[in-house]
């Protein structure tokens, strides 16, 4: 085992978390105001950080209400990288973590089939902000820019599953809102 910046030790044999930012409530922030790694998000989509907007938004019936509120009162990892500020030009360094977004499924067995999925490195999977999506972080460990990897799962699920990706997810700074999920799934690697 070894040693890493926070004091956790690491087996040797584990990949070394990327970090990627995070940004304060609303999608329209575009300074970032930190860093995260898979872990943090984690403990933090875990633990019910934002479990009070989660059960608000999820409340709310009118859909311009819920869409405003859904922009407004949570925070957003870019889980592509490390950001200057929110939009492709800011990147400053990759992560290689690619956030897969999948709107208006039955949540449990869309987990299930991803989950069995042997093709795609799973780093993260939780249920989106209106408990009616899947948000699924993927290590793209391949030749593919992180635009090129998305549409390939994309289509990949589409003909392979009948999943439908949502690809307006697919810029490399697209930020993903981070809701509560007890139930949110971390790939023992990146314990």
């Amino acid at each position: 085992m070894e040693q890493n910046g926070n004091n956790k030790k690491r087996e040797f044999w584990k990949p070394e978390p990327m970090t990627f930012s995070v940004f304060d409530k609303g999608v329209t922030t575009t300074e970032p105001k930190g860093v995260m790694d898979p872990y943090a998000v984690y403990t933090y989509i875990r633990d019910g950080i934002s479990r009070y907007q989660t059960e608000r938004l999820r409340g709310i019936l009118d859909a311009a209400e819920f869409k405003k509120y859904k922009q407004s009162e949570f925070e957003t990892a870019v889980f592509s990288g490390v950001y200057s500020h929110k939009c492709d030009a800011g990147l400053v360094k990759s992560s290689g973590y690619v956030c897969i977004d999948i709107d208006h499924v039955p949540v449990q067995q869309t987990k299930d089939v991803l989950m069995g999925l042997e093709q795609f490195e799973t780093v993260l999977m939780f249920t989106s902000p209106s408990g009616h999506g899947v948000k699924w972080v993927l290590n793209n460990r391949t030749l593919f820019s992180h635009v090129d990897f998305y549409s390939a799962v994309s289509n990949f699920l589409r003909d392979t599953c009948k999943i439908e990706v949502d690809m307006t997810a697919r810029p490399l700074s697209h930020g993903c809102l981070l809701p509560w999920d007890p139930e949110v799934y971390l790939n023992p690697n990146y314990m």
